[in-house]
């Protein structure tokens, strides 16, 4: 066979077209990206969508670790149930879980805040597939946050635990947003090893497990004993030591200074469930639910006592948007405690995501400006 015989001609398509319909236009609407901290006023949020439900799959090693201490109930369904859509598990669950995604990103709106959300209904399979084979997690998408954390001008990209890949829902509307902010800077986090069947070698660092401060970053390893703080045989839920120092080594030189804090894995798998941070000088939490001290910054912080069942119900897992409003899980004790203290409490139903999927209001929502002006 001649070599010209043997030659074929690849199509190429000049024509726009985007992964996510309309999310390049909704980026345009995003002039900056600034987190000044988890507290400061909201102006843009990215937000999840219910388009592609998929229950947690727990044969992998990571996704296993982290619902280790979960409820027995979490962990029989996770079990039961993991890698399908939830379309297909219970239609009347997957119809709620729609109804609770789509009430947390009107909260929003009606808050006034810009919401850059897939709205398309609908997932396109090369996303949701895209590292299935290495990793045996499809995306989900739900979790809003999992794209990353933006820490000051940074967007540092961060991977759930396993790699499923939300940021490339995001992508487009993210490049928008660079287009908009000189001043914006992309970082990355190592991605973990790719292999379903072995624990990664690390580092591992998902979004939710830092709590941002003014100038300061809180990273939260949660741990099933205190006598496993010292001992590093022993399984973190979610980040652990090696991740935290490089994103230590990432954000130093920006002027931000990283701590870490232990918490009880049993109170949930990420920081972001277990503590919870409404405005400077207040944060919540339940009593023993952090092994280790806070930061020296934070030693005359108020603490607000919350119930280990509320904890358990997703309330801390909350979003402050700024001169006392916050979108909280609804029905709770620290709604009726913020509602005395003069607080705008705007709540949420999501305890049926939060009780099947492991993904609350702060889990499905990635602060992409939020400043004090």
């Amino acid at each position: 066979m001649s070599h010209e015989e043997s030659t074929f001609t690849i199509p190429v398509n000049d024509t726009v077209t985007e992964i996510i319909p309309g999310m390049r236009e909704q980026g345009k609407a995003v002039k900056k990206l600034y987190v000044e901290s988890d507290y400061a006023p909201c102006h843009a949020l990215m937000v999840g969508n219910p388009s592609n439900i998929i229950v947690p799959d727990p044969r992998t090693w990571e996704f296993g670790n982290l619902v280790r201490y979960e409820s027995e109930f979490m962990k029989k369904f996770w079990w039961a149930y993991g890698g399908m859509n939830m379309r297909d598990v219970d239609s009347k669950l997957y119809e709620q879980m729609v109804k609770e995604s789509n009430a947390l990103a009107d909260a929003y709106r009606q808050a006034g805040v810009t919401v850059v959300r897939n709205e398309t209904g609908h997932t396109p399979p090369e996303v949701a597939n895209y590292t299935y084979p290495w990793s045996r997690q499809k995306n989900m998408s739900l979790f809003g946050q999992s794209a990353g954390e933006v820490i000051g001008h940074a967007f540092v990209q961060m991977w759930e635990t396993s790699i499923s890949w939300t940021e490339f829902v995001v992508r487009e509307a993210m490049m928008e947003i660079f287009n908009n902010d000189p001043e914006a800077i992309w970082l990355t986090m190592p991605l973990p090893y790719p292999i379903a069947t072995q624990k990664s070698p690390g580092p591992v660092f998902s979004p939710g497990d830092p709590k941002i401060f003014d100038k300061l970053v809180v990273c939260g390893i949660g741990v099933g004993d205190p006598s496993h703080i010292e001992d590093r045989s022993k399984p973190r839920t979610s980040c652990d030591e090696i991740g935290v120092n490089i994103l230590k080594r990432m954000l130093e030189p920006m002027g931000w200074k990283v701590e870490t804090v232990y918490f009880d894995a049993s109170y949930g798998y990420h920081l972001d469930c277990v503590l919870g941070l409404f405005e400077e000088g207040l944060i919540a939490m339940a009593e023993g639910s952090i092994f280790t001290p806070l930061p020296k910054e934070l030693k005359d912080w108020e603490v607000v006592p919350v119930s280990v069942e509320e904890v358990h119900d997703g309330c801390l897992n909350c979003v402050p948007l700024g001169n006392k409003r916050i979108v909280l899980l609804e029905g709770t004790a620290t709604g009726e405690f913020l509602n005395k203290r003069g607080w705008e409490v705007i709540e949420v139903p999501y305890r049926t995501i939060y009780n099947h999927i492991g993904s609350g209001i702060h889990c499905s929502t990635m602060a992409i400006h939020r400043e004090t002006k």
